[in-house]
């Protein structure tokens, strides 16, 4: 029998048994206080400070008028990064001073006195910041042609802020408690050099699961089965066309529930040969639409071969034009665009989309921005080698379109400006996103002098890019553009549309657009401040689409005259006014079918 000393067990064995010891003694009572008092200590003087002027700047105006939850948005991210800011600085100014040996005593009368003098200016800036926002506010919806707010609006979204602000903070404050924790149980038992590297990983996995169970698991999930649900629906109000040029009738290769709602509505919607002919007072033919929906028993590429199995079956290829649409995510394509069209043409027309998703377009852009460029590729060149087969003076002229993530994706299919212009007849794009890459190259090489709002380039030769329809023939400043040569290709975006203006680079930058503030329906009191600013444009996203025609992300009745110069139909000044009364008879038409 040998005697001696009991062999050393293994560190991580030792690690584990201290572990186990700490977590029932220190997990009751430590964690409790280290829990409590992290989560319910009081605010911290320089975060308080911070808050309140990140509150204040968030009150200022952005491009749309504010709902109560737009408020809400604005309001608890911008004190947040507010408190964030206050909270880091104090932590500076105190380190500072401790180094260089200064200290500040101030009387328990003086500071008392200095409180109430300080909370009397920050009740008086709030209130004053409040109510300037509020009449901002006004400012803004008459500018877009909207009904101002309420003020109830403001108050409860101001309200709502507020307690999100003490809500994100909360939660801010409960994951530095389980850091707290995690270094509490682990200082026991493991070097204290690799104690905070070790708690900052577990609080970082903990952190992780729970955002991933509640932000992947329940609210991304929840919006793929809303949208699935909706692209299902089939409305009673939308009636199966009967006409065999039109996807989904009885005649179609495509069956009525195959097309999505989405598709559904624009099948049945636009206008028939007779409401052209009594608006024109010229001969009409029944356009052609064609669509096809997404499904899962087939790849986007069958998918394409669908829409040419239709526009072979209605004789599309006959026709005088040819108008290729990428839609937005959910299949949506923007009806002023295609009935627009459609008078212009007395009906000689035929479009064709794709489905490519059910989503919604920030869904899409979140989880797949890859397919919209996808389907709008495959579809224009799939289209084109086809029409390339047909002797050229039997073609139809060919155009491409798209609106929003639509446009996103139609451009993706032309590697650059010059191949656009070759292999087309004439474009229009609506809303183009900022991230969208080619309509970036086009504004770095806009004209030195131009407006970011409206970029010149090459004198409008071929490019014009619109605020406005008295864009189309003059620039932003109203000079004069080089003759406008085919094929013509315009981008319409409004000056308030924040869809086309909105960026990340916003946290961090500002961009020239807001320098310049020349917008005509933008306030100039709008500024840019760091991170703050981009929320706010964030939060005018989700509505821009409701805001009165002409403004935000709506375009409506500006489509007539958009595609009337797109197709050509110039007038000298003696017909400009005749041609003018004509559009406005065809925006009138329009009007009536989609009320």
């Amino acid at each position: 029998m040998i005697i001696g000393p009991a062999p050393a067990r293994p560190p991580l064995i030792r690690a584990l048994r201290g572990a186990s010891r700490v977590l029932r003694s220190a997990s009751r009572a430590t964690g409790h206080r280290v829990r409590r008092a992290a989560v319910a200590q009081p605010l911290d003087t320089g975060g308080f400070l911070g808050a309140s002027v990140a509150g204040w700047i968030s009150t200022s105006p952005s491009l749309l008028p504010r709902t109560w939850w737009m408020w809400m948005v604005n309001i608890s991210f911008s004190q947040t990064y507010g408190y964030a800011a206050g909270y880091l600085a104090e932590r500076l100014l105190l380190r500072g001073m401790r180094a260089f040996g200064l200290h500040v005593d101030i009387e328990a009368g003086h500071r008392r006195q200095a409180r109430m003098i300080g909370a009397g200016a920050l009740i008086g800036i709030s209130a004053y910041s409040w109510v300037r926002g509020v009449m901002r506010q006004r400012e803004i919806s008459h500018l877009v042609q909207e009904e101002p707010k309420n003020l109830a609006t403001h108050v409860v979204g101001t309200a709502a802020g507020v307690g999100s602000s003490f809500a994100i903070l909360a939660a801010v404050r409960a994951v530095r408690a389980t850091g707290s924790l995690y270094r509490t149980l682990l200082r026991p038992v493991l070097p204290a050099r690799v104690v905070g590297t070790v708690s900052i990983v577990l609080t970082a996995i903990t952190v992780g699961v729970l955002v991933e169970r509640i932000v992947r698991g329940r609210l991304i999930e929840q919006m793929i089965e809303r949208s699935e649900e909706a692209n299902r629906l089939i409305s009673p109000e939308i009636p199966r066309p009967t006409s065999a040029l039109r996807s989904g009738s009885p005649a179609s290769n495509e069956s009525w529930e195959s097309l999505g709602a989405p598709g559904r509505r624009i099948v049945a919607g636009g206008a028939g040969p007779d409401d052209i002919e009594q608006t024109t007072g010229r001969p009409a033919m029944e356009p052609i639409r064609v669509y096809a929906g997404k499904s899962t028993t087939r790849p986007l590429e069958q998918t394409i071969d669908a829409v040419l199995a239709e526009l072979d079956r209605t004789g599309a290829w006959d026709r005088e034009v040819l108008v290729l649409y990428t839609g937005t995510g959910t299949g949506w394509l923007q009806e002023w665009s295609l009935s627009a069209l459609e008078f212009l043409t007395d009906g000689n027309c035929a479009t064709a989309s794709v489905q490519y998703s059910v989503y919604t377009s920030a869904l899409s852009f979140l989880i797949d921005r890859r397919t919209p460029q996808r389907a709008g590729h495959q579809l224009f060149h799939a289209v084109r080698r086809r029409l390339d087969r047909i002797p050229r003076e039997r073609r139809p002229r060919l155009y491409v379109a798209g609106e929003s993530l639509g446009a996103y994706g139609g451009q993706a299919a032309f590697r650059d400006v010059p191949e656009m212009l070759r292999k087309v007849d004439g474009a229009v794009w609506t809303g183009t996103p900022g991230f969208t890459p080619m309509f970036r190259r086009i504004v770095a090489a806009s004209r030195p002098g131009a407006p970011a709002i409206a970029p010149i380039v090459d004198n409008g030769r071929h490019i014009r890019v619109v605020t406005r329809p008295r864009d189309l023939y003059r620039d932003y400043w109203g000079g004069l553009y080089e003759p406008w040569q085919h094929p013509r290709v315009v981008y319409a975006q409004h000056p308030s549309d924040p869809v086309v203006f909105w960026d990340p680079r916003l946290l961090w930058d500002e961009p020239e657009w807001l320098r310049e503030r020349v917008g005509h329906d933008v306030t100039r009191a709008m500024r840019w401040f760091p991170w703050i600013t981009f929320w706010q444009i964030s939060s005018d996203m989700p509505l821009s689409i409701k805001t009165p025609g002409g403004h935000g992300h709506s375009y409506m009745q500006e489509m007539v005259p958009i595609w009337a110069s797109v197709l050509g139909q110039d007038v000298d000044e003696e017909h400009a006014r005749e041609q003018r009364e004509r559009h406005q008879g065809i925006i009138r038409a329009i009007r009536a079918l989609n009320p």
